[in-house]
């Protein structure tokens, strides 16, 4: 299948020369498309490039949007229709109304693949699309919701998972077929394997080709604007790299970046011809894209673009696959949301009066396992901020939730919280900090019991484990990294509120409960536990020490 993606795409670059001659499409002769084990299609050098060289320029005309395929009158009810009927806003994000129109206008240009017709232009560019079968294999739009379950257990991830997926059967079912149903044969891809079986009705068919769409679009679409609005967009050629995290080029320093960019190539929109990089001149005010080194790639490398910065929880369902070295990377923080361990919900009503007041809804966390006591983004959540003395509403938020609903407190403390909303919470965060640490213990459990994420890591590079598993575990070990990480940082706030507790006892006369420093395992600068790096000049003189990676020993020799 590989191999006539790649005939495709010589074909598709011979149709781009025939209807752009002179002007709008340039490819340059030091690149190559080449199929690859285990990795599909690819573009690598195939000799040195020069940094700021235009590798590729794509016209602007011949992009893929919903505008250029579906009439507007009807692009314009879908749009309508998707946003006032689609469920499920939270994430929309992740999954947006332009997403589903696109969705349909590829479903559109796939039926128009069931009539032969070698002058239509996108049908030409959509046989350079991987297959069904492929996408089946590395997109979150066909994995079994029961499996995912078994591996992501409870946790955001999962959460998240289960009502995009009901998203997108609701919008299918309520929105989209309701509107194509008069007419199915023009959005059916009578090609695709799932609609092959005769017991395969219209709806069976239509759903199965706006499930490849929508799949095929989310790996692949890049976000344009359409008469000022956001619109996703397939640009041909460009849509065929292969891309990673930005996040993956960040250095150990803040602010700094990697000398070597695993991101060799940038995307920039302009006017005909470039020049040079992002440099156009603007001829004859015909838009374009382009591609260019913004390195010096050597020869054989692949040409890699920036997939934004995403985490690698919001990789896998962008991609339905993390790169190992996303995983081993220092910086993997992903979003996480805390559940709350029934045992820190009170029966004791003043403290439940206090709870509720403040908004705390402890009936629905015992009845909803999947509502959470707070959500770390790690875009706004940042645990280095948090060393630094600033502590986040949501982390503000668990703290006090836990000294009303489980610290021993001073005797009108309950009172006083209830009638004016203040608590000395200075007073109880040597107590408080050890059950937040505790409380990520237990939401590490229930994220993977006793699996470890070095367990994890052989799993997913067994070869018998199928890619939708090995994509979950990684995201798993991220997700459980990123719960070790802000354990650790709560670990060294208990640490600083024991420190300080004889102090506030004098001022406050109020013997604070003695307590025990909870271990710091793991990177002794970030507290991850994977990868798993023993410093031998440490175990030289003696001491057992672990670091996640050589970037946070070089750290931690220094402090």
């Amino acid at each position: 299948m590989d191999a006539e993606r790649l005939q495709a795409t010589k074909l598709l670059i011979k149709r781009l020369h025939a209807d752009y001659p002179t002007k709008g499409f340039k490819i340059s002769p030091s690149i190559d498309f080449v199929t690859q084990f285990n990795s599909g299609l690819s573009i690598v050098a195939k000799q040195s490039i020069k940094k700021d060289d235009i590798l590729i320029v794509i016209p602007e005309a011949a992009r893929l949007t919903a505008k250029t395929v579906l009439p507007s009158s009807f692009l314009k009810k879908l749009k309508r229709d998707i946003a006032n009927k689609s469920q499920f806003q939270e994430h929309q994000q992740m999954l947006n109304p332009s997403d589903y129109s696109l969705a349909v206008a590829m479903m559109k240009v796939l039926g128009r693949r069931n009539v032969k017709n070698d002058n239509d232009f996108h049908v030409c560019m959509s046989q350079t699309w991987p297959s069904e079968a492929a996408m089946k294999d590395s997109s979150w739009f066909y994995w079994d919701v029961a499996l995912v379950q078994k591996v992501w257990n409870r946790s955001g991830m999962f959460n998240i998972f289960e009502e995009l997926r009901a998203n997108v059967d609701s919008t299918f079912n309520n929105i989209i077929y309701p509107i194509l149903r008069n007419n199915p044969d023009e959005y059916i891809d009578e090609s695709l394997p799932s609609n092959q079986g005769a017991a395969a009705t219209p709806k069976d068919k239509l759903y199965n080709t706006f499930l490849y769409s929508l799949s095929l679009l989310y790996s692949r679409s890049h976000e344009g604007y359409v008469d000022d609005e956001p619109s996703g967009e397939l640009v041909p050629i460009v849509e065929l790299f292969n891309g990673h995290s930005d996040k993956i080029d960040e250095a150990i320093k803040k602010g700094k970046t990697n000398e070597k960019s695993v991101i060799n190539v940038n995307i920039v929109s302009g006017k005909w011809p470039f020049i040079r990089g992002s440099m156009f001149r603007n001829d004859c005010n015909l838009p374009c894209s382009a591609v260019y080194a913004n390195r010096d790639i050597d020869e054989g490398e692949e040409l890699i673009i920036s997939y934004g910065d995403l985490s690698p929880a919001g990789f896998a369902f962008k991609y339905g696959f993390i790169p190992m070295d996303f995983i081993k990377h220092h910086n993997i923080m992903s979003d996480v949301s805390i559940f709350c361990d029934p045992k820190l919900i009170p029966d004791d009503k003043m403290r439940r009066r206090c709870l509720e007041r403040s908004g705390y809804p402890l009936d629905e966390f015992k009845r909803n396992k999947k509502l959470a006591l707070g959500h770390f983004t790690w875009r706004a959540d940042s645990v280095e901020h948090y060393m630094r003395g600033y502590e986040s509403e949501v982390i503000g938020s668990m703290r006090h939730f836990i000294i009303v609903g489980s610290c021993e407190l001073m005797k009108d403390e309950l009172n006083r919280n209830y009638s004016t909303g203040k608590l000395r919470g200075a007073l109880y965060n040597s107590e408080a900090f050890l059950r937040l640490y505790d409380l990520f213990d237990y939401n590490i459990e229930i994220l993977g019991g006793d699996a470890t994420s070095a367990d994890d890591s052989a799993k997913a590079s067994s070869p018998d484990t199928p890619s939708w598993e090995k994509c979950c575990l990684l995201a798993r070990i991220a997700y459980r990294e990123s719960l070790l990480m802000w354990q650790r940082a709560v670990a060294l706030k208990a640490q600083d509120a024991i420190d300080s507790a004889p102090m506030l006892a004098i001022q406050y006369g109020w013997e604070i409960r003695n307590s025990d420093m909870p271990s710091l395992e793991g990177c002794q600068v970030c507290g991850r536990s994977y990868p798993e790096l023993k410093c031998a000049k440490c175990k030289s003189v003696g001491r057992e020490v672990q670091y996640c990676c050589r970037g946070h020993q070089v750290l931690g020799w220094r402090e």
